[in-house]
């Protein structure tokens, strides 16, 4: 059984403000006049486009906006959404790298309790209770998917560099909460896809302060959102606990 993203057409998309979940957004609607999209956001001030493309398909896409750290939050989200609402994909684009009181740490004298406890409450508790709560919403009848938007510095065997403490270790401990969730899926056998997966370099204001000397290419938010799309497509139930980069390879955990 394989994920179609043409046939399936409902899909929620968690952070879908700004950047890569915004392209997402974006991506989907194109498809086809059909698909549904349910979108979230955290702060109004960073999602006026996403309002924007509300407002331009009123039809196809609903915004909701909720803290996605919230447990409170994210159980009053499904509680809004009809019981008879099915999604064939569910994509988590919610990720911190640094703000305005934070940054990734070169080196351990940087390490920070309070820096390590935010990094790691907005990367790695939104999937597991988008699983949680959102697990009922779920299309039996097709293959269906869960994304998790990762990190490659997240692979522990792929480590050669060290560094970003807090941020290798929350995308560490995303991975290993996608691999439990994949495991416990297919052991109910709801026929979801669950997956870890590596965007790419790309220009958001996540990445764009550590992009001017990268020797890695450059992606667009649009650019990955299709790179994105095009991984997942055609993925089969047994590919299923994977950690994957934007071009479809494989990254060891």
């Amino acid at each position: 059984m394989k994920f179609d993203l043409y046939q399936n057409k409902n899909a929620l998309i968690i952070g879908g403000g700004h950047g890569i979940g915004l392209a997402l957004v974006k991506q989907l609607l194109e498809i086809s006049p059909e698909y549904k999209v349910v979108a979230t956001y955290r702060v109004s001030a960073n999602a006026m486009e996403l309002v924007k493309l509300h407002q331009d398909y009123p039809e196809q896409l609903r915004i909701f906006m909720i803290d996605p750290t919230s447990q409170t939050a994210v159980s009053d989200l499904s509680i809004d959404l009809s019981d008879s609402e099915k999604f064939d994909l569910i994509i988590n684009s919610v990720g911190l790298l640094h703000s305005d009181n934070l940054s990734p740490e070169k080196s351990i004298r940087s390490f920070s309790t309070d820096l390590f406890m935010e990094v790691m409450k907005v990367n790695t508790v939104v999937t597991p209770l988008v699983a949680k709560y959102f697990e009922k919403f779920l299309r039996r009848g097709c293959a269906s998917a869960l994304v998790s938007i990762s990190a490659k510095v997240g692979s522990i065997q792929d480590n050669k560099m060290g560094g970003w403490h807090s941020y290798r270790a929350s995308k560490a401990a995303l991975n290993m909460l996608v691999k439990n969730i994949s495991i416990e899926f297919a052991q109910k056998r709801n026929n979801c896809i669950v997956l870890a997966l590596h965007p790419g370099t790309t220009d958001t204001n996540l990445s764009k302060p550590f992009t001017t000397n990268t020797s890695y290419k450059v992606h667009t938010p649009e650019e990955t959102a299709k790179n994105i799309l095009k991984v997942i497509n055609h993925r089969e139930i047994s590919d299923s606990g994977k950690f994957l980069s934007w071009d479809g390879s494989e990254i060891e955990w």
